[in-house]
């Protein structure tokens, strides 16, 4: 049997090359619309040459196989072969002296670069487009109004390692699994951070969401699966899900449930879509049934009358991956419409396609949606919505506010958001790198929950501020995690109007829709410093010491001072009581330090203890030397330890001098300050 085949890329070949594999019939082939959908994609991202890998043992339908195909009376194979696309020119002469191990790198090089993906197709008739990795478009990463999740898809072709960004596509067999299990298949591939070969197969899903039903002989064939099985699906795979029920049938309401999937989608997540579909004939529609696709990515374009025109990219099973849908008003597309029972939406999403010219064809199908489910790490509890829902809100106040301050044009409409999901290190790295964060320090060290949502506030399109909210809360929880400032002014700017609210003259409205604004103000509201903030202010941050001598330890414990005086409050002493020597030895130093709970700790100063022998190497804040000489007692801050790093150890060598003179009554106290550049 020959183990490969290589061809020149168009829909005859395409086509015969299916036909090759298994023997399908090849006027079926032509037909059918994955493969015609299949064509068109990789004509537009401009594929030249197929390669037919004739032998391969494809994971996925290897479980499936195992479970069903395996009892069948007819002899369905075990083995599928796969399709790959390249948008250079090669031949098969130039492919064997590669893989012969003649020396070609340019012609290697050509390949890697030129990769596009590939088709597995599966020894099943009809429905035969197994797992399918296309790349996506080129735009989607120049384009900032499009958005499309994919991720990095390694391939072996004989030893020689591709790559393709995508996620993976196919086709539902009728069997193993219906539209909502490929359509739960393609959201794990979205997921999965480990590698695909853990992700389940279609057959795999099909039982876990029909697990419940107790000795079951009826998993196989499968005729689809129902909310509650999805569901059942995705917590069996260890995913917590978001439920989405779409109840409004307005205008505001189609706009709030793209918000709901750019934010998800924005965040990396897929959104699986319950719909029903209908059937366009004659300018009226013919309900087909009920039906799952998977989001993974939107465009937002502005039309001629300055209206948003929002599509969206969907791997559907039924035509292919990234398939494009438009948001339609139900009436513009089908001016009879006669909704179904249950229907109440007044949009739909209108399936595109285009012919083998390029062009785009008039839908023939819509989805109308009436669910959405979106699976995500299980700790992540609040949903989009929620957080969709503060933020309009926060937008709605600062509005109100404009219109009472002539700030001029454009600034009453001038705030937006961008909300995403993130984890913390990723938060954390951007902001670490980004020079325009102006309490940096606040943020990148205060700890919060791995996931966070994150609420990008835009004054005239720039970035303003940020909210962190922690997904991982309740509902009832105070979730606002921190605010990360950009821009002083517009920050104060935009949540100004909220003053009425901390100030208690005017008491925050019930909320039509649930949010986390009462959390949002009660953020806002100035904290009362606590004893901590206290300290870090009058002695400083508490530093480590910085490193210890020898001398200072032995047998790996630390040679402690044994004669400390420590001290809270009045002493009822004079420091001479306490330090005679020091007081007749003008070389006789002490050393002191302030130490977490704002104790003074004092004790001797030798070559062998110095200042982590007094604080039994604990974090302490400023520190220095006591001495006296002819002009009285005396205080610095010499601590190589403890007190080198402070910019301001001038003014906390001040606060510690109050400190001595509080123990001690010492009014001739003095410091010796450090020297300022």
């Amino acid at each position: 049997m020959f183990p490969y085949l290589v061809c020149e890329f168009g829909k005859g070949t395409l086509s015969n090359l299916m036909k090759e594999c298994f023997g399908t019939d090849f006027p079926d082939i032509i037909k059918k619309p994955q493969v015609n959908y299949i064509y068109n994609y990789l004509k537009d991202m401009g594929a030249q040459v197929i390669l037919l890998e004739a032998d391969y043992v494809d994971k996925d339908y290897l479980e499936d196989y195992s479970r069903y195909y395996v009892k069948c009376f007819s002899p369905y194979g075990k083995r599928c072969a796969r399709l790959h696309f390249f948008k250079e020119p090669i031949n098969h002469a130039e492919f064997d002296s590669i893989l012969a191990g003649k020396e070609n790198t340019e012609k290697l090089n050509t390949i890697k670069t030129s990769y596009l993906g590939f088709v597995v197709i599966k020894p099943i008739p009809k429905t035969f487009i197994g797992k399918t990795c296309l790349a996506v478009y080129d735009s989607f990463a120049s384009t900032p109004s499009k958005k499309v999740i994919s991720k990095e898809y390694s391939v072996d072709l004989f030893g020689i390692k591709l790559t393709v960004d995508t996620i993976a596509f196919q086709e539902q067999d009728k069997v193993t699994s219906a539209c909502a299990t490929t359509a739960i298949w393609s959201a794990l591939h979205t997921l999965k951070k480990q590698n695909c070969r853990d992700i389940s197969s279609l057959s795999e899903i099909t039982i876990a969401a029909i697990n419940h039903i107790n000795n079951s002989c009826n998993n196989f064939p499968n005729d689809g699966l129902t909310n509650k099985e999805i569901l059942r699906a995705l917590d069996t795979e260890n995913y917590r899900y978001h439920l989405v029920n779409i109840e409004e049938f307005n205008q505001k309401e189609k706009d709030s449930t793209f918000k709901i999937i750019k934010t998800y989608i924005d965040s990396g997540l897929p959104v699986i879509l319950g719909a029903n579909v209908h059937k366009i004939t004659d300018k009226k529609t013919e309900y087909i049934a009920g039906h799952a696709v998977t989001i993974l990515g939107y465009k937002i374009s502005q039309t001629s009358t300055s209206e948003s025109k929002i599509s969206l990219y969907i791997h559907d099973d039924r035509l292919g991956p990234f398939a494009r849908t438009t948001i339609e008003k139900i009436t513009d597309v089908i001016p009879n419409y006669s909704p179904n029972k249950g229907e109440n939406l007044s949009w739909c999403a209108a399936i595109q396609e285009k012919d083998d010219s390029g062009a785009w064809q008039t839908a023939k199908q819509i989805l109308i949606p009436n669910t959405l489910i979106i699976p995500t790490e299980k700790k992540v509890r609040i949903p989009a919505e929620h957080i969709n829902n503060t933020c309009i809100a926060i937008i709605d106040e600062y509005r109100q506010s404009m219109k009472s301050l002539p700030l001029g044009d454009g600034f009453e409409d001038a705030l937006n958001v961008k909300v995403a999901l993130e984890e913390l290190s990723d938060i954390r790295q951007r902001i670490f790198n980004d020079p325009r964060v102006i309490n940096k320090l606040e943020i990148l060290t205060k700890s919060s929950a791995r996931f966070l949502w994150a609420a990008k506030f835009s004054v005239k399109k720039e970035l303003a501020y940020e909210i962190l909210f922690d997904a991982t809360d309740i509902p009832q929880g105070n979730v606002i995690t921190n605010i990360v400032i950009y821009k002083k002014d517009y920050y104060k700017l935009s949540v100004a109007h909220f003053e009425r609210y901390i100030d208690g003259s005017h008491r925050l409205p019930e909320p039509e829709k649930f949010n986390f604004l009462s959390a949002f103000i009660s953020f806002l509201r100035k904290k009362e410093a606590g004893l901590s903030e206290y300290l870090d202010a009058t002695y400083g941050s508490l530093r480590a010491p910085k490193y210890l001598r020898n001398s200072e330890f032995s047998d790996e414990r630390l040679n402690d001072q044994k004669e400390i005086k420590k001290y809270f409050g009045n002493a009822n002493k004079r420091l001479e009581d306490d330090f005679p020597d020091a007081h007749q030895d003008s070389n006789q130093l002490m050393i002191w330090a302030i130490t977490n709970e704002g104790e003074l700790l004092i004790g001797k100063d030798s070559k062998d203890q110095g200042h982590p022998t007094l604080t039994g190497f604990k974090p302490a804040r400023i520190a220095g030397e006591l001495g006296h000489d002819e002009q009285g007692w005396y205080i610095n801050a010499k601590s190589g330890r403890y007190s080198q790093d402070y910019e301001d150890s001038n003014v906390f060598l001040e606060n510690a001098k109050q400190k001595f003179i509080e123990v001690y009554h010492c009014t001739n106290l003095r410091c010796v300050l450090k020297p300022t550049k």
